[in-house]
């Protein structure tokens, strides 16, 4: 017997010693403090947030954390930037995702939270409405069951996802669903959620089992939670005075704090100026234009239409496509006035590549996607801002001309106040112009400008070739309106 036991005593020791050290690293891992990561989420839910995030997204997954707290306080914004961004969280699968309501989580906010595995909120703050809406001339309005029917599906997609209460987050997008909350025991905790029709006409047996049930949306509202009704309902796991007291509840060590940095705040802020810019650019162009041979104004429109096409692709919503398209309209615009100047074709064509260059940049898809409807409203209120803004540009040069530059100190003058009051005034009819009729050219040719006939002033192209002021030309051919002319001394040799 003694040897039996001293045979299986190494044995038995070995055992217990591995045992042991396993209940050790078990202990220690469990007093090491997981790594917290903080990301937050704020202001307007559009291009510029959803490139913050990418950034800040990829950076904290390369510290390896054990959970990525995105700290939420915003009003919502673009639908198909929140998209994006859902996209992005719900593919984090290296750790584990966390939302932190900070003030408030409504419209798009919402749809970014339930994206997260699990959501807490800050005392006080709010969450839900997110039902898609729209700027008319009638106010805002709300969009239809075309945009609401894959936006449900989005959060009832979310919901199941992440374990939070499918119907109730669908009644944050449609107004006709009517909550109902029915309780097992006397507790507000747990309820089941039926919608007011499906529980009208459910049997009264089946009723019968639950203690209690209460109206928790009427129909015809959208459903928007305070932290302590989405704690009761099953979304939120606690409310704290602050994301600290949140951190040091659970334990966590708090290893960084994201932040936006001083360029996509740029570029943020150029998004919202981007009609502005669009209506400077195109308007500077037609001064260009209209006043050949003045490259300053040639520059300033496009480096405005470039402004606004830079701010989207530094943030990869404008690819290489749109730059192309952007910098051959320019450059087919310039040849207009300085090789084929008088046909408009070639300028026109110019224009709307760049048009196309900037409604592109606008979003980010080329081709609408039919699963998402709003993609289409997306592509056609960019096509109409930025026509509306290339039409309104039309009275720029105008009110330029005879109130800005006419005003300027003569050392100032970019040109002449005769030039400027001729620019704005309507041409003489041209009927009373012949080719071979000769005249002077009033301002330089390079090569479109102005030429006196007659003691009129028109404007002239002279067909590829620079003219120097005040030199004899002499009318070559007559197109509609376009005067085309040639030096007279060249016609002379000819």
């Amino acid at each position: 017997m003694f040897a039996f036991l001293r045979s299986v005593f190494p044995v038995c020791t070995l055992l217990f010693s591995c045992l042991a050290f396993s209940a050790w690293g078990q202990s220690a891992d469990s007093l090491k403090q997981r790594k917290a990561i903080i990301i937050p989420v704020e202001e307007q839910v559009d291009f510029g947030l959803l490139a913050y995030l990418k950034r800040s997204v990829a950076e904290a997954l390369e510290l390896k954390p054990d959970v990525l707290v995105f700290q939420v306080n915003t009003y919502g914004g673009e639908l198909q930037s929140a998209f994006d961004i859902v996209d992005l969280i719900s593919g984090i699968d290296q750790c584990s995702t966390y939302v932190y309501v900070e003030k408030k989580a409504i419209s798009a906010g919402a749809l970014i939270s339930l994206a997260c595995n699990r959501m807490v909120m800050g005392e006080g703050t709010t969450i839900g409405d997110c039902a898609p809406i729209t700027q008319s001339q009638d106010g805002i309005q709300m969009l239809g069951e075309k945009i609401q029917s894959p936006l449900r599906a989005k959060f009832r997609n979310l919901a199941e996802r992440n374990g939070y209460p499918s119907l109730l987050s669908q009644s944050m997008v449609s107004m006709d669903l009517g909550v109902i909350g029915a309780f097992h025991s006397d507790t507000t905790e747990d309820p089941d959620f039926y919608t007011v029709k499906e529980w009208e006409h459910m049997p009264e047996g089946q009723k019968a089992a639950y203690a209690s049930h209460r109206l928790i949306l009427p129909e015809g509202q959208l459903l928007t939670m305070t932290d302590g009704e989405a704690k009761s309902y099953g979304f939120s796991q606690g409310s704290f005075a602050s994301l600290d007291a949140f951190l040091e509840q659970r334990g966590w060590e708090k290893t960084k704090v994201f932040a936006t940095t001083w360029s996509e705040d740029l570029v943020r802020l150029i998004g919202t100026m981007a009609p502005l810019l669009m209506l400077l650019g195109f308007g500077a162009l037609y001064l260009e234009f209209k006043t050949p041979g003045l490259s300053i104004f040639g520059l300033i429109g496009f480096l405005c239409l470039a402004t606004v096409f830079g701010s989207k692709y530094a943030v990869g919503l404008a690819h290489y496509t749109e730059f192309l398209l952007l910098l051959g309209g320019f450059l087919l615009f310039m040849a207009e006035m300085w090789f084929f100047p008088g046909t408009f074709v070639v300028a026109t064509v110019g224009l709307m590549m760049m048009a196309a260059a900037l409604v592109l940049s606008l979003q980010g898809f080329t081709v609408p996607d039919p699963q998402m409807p709003w993609e289409m409203r997306s592509l056609l209120g960019n096509v109409v801002l930025t026509l509306s803004m290339a039409a309104a540009a039309l009275v720029i040069p105008f009110f330029v001309a005879k109130w800005v530059l006419a005003r300027l100190p003569e050392d100032y003058q970019i040109i002449s106040k005769t030039t400027l009051a001729e620019t704005t005034s309507v041409s003489v009819a041209l009927l009373s112009l012949t080719v071979g009729q000769r005249g002077l050219t009033h301002t330089q040719l390079r090569p479109t400008g102005k030429a006196e006939f007659a003691g009129h002033i028109y404007d002239v192209s002279a067909h590829g070739e620079f003219v120097e002021k005040d030199v004899p030309v002499i009318i070559t051919k007559l197109t509609g309106n376009v005067i085309v002319v040639k030096p007279q001394l060249a016609e002379m040799q000819a």
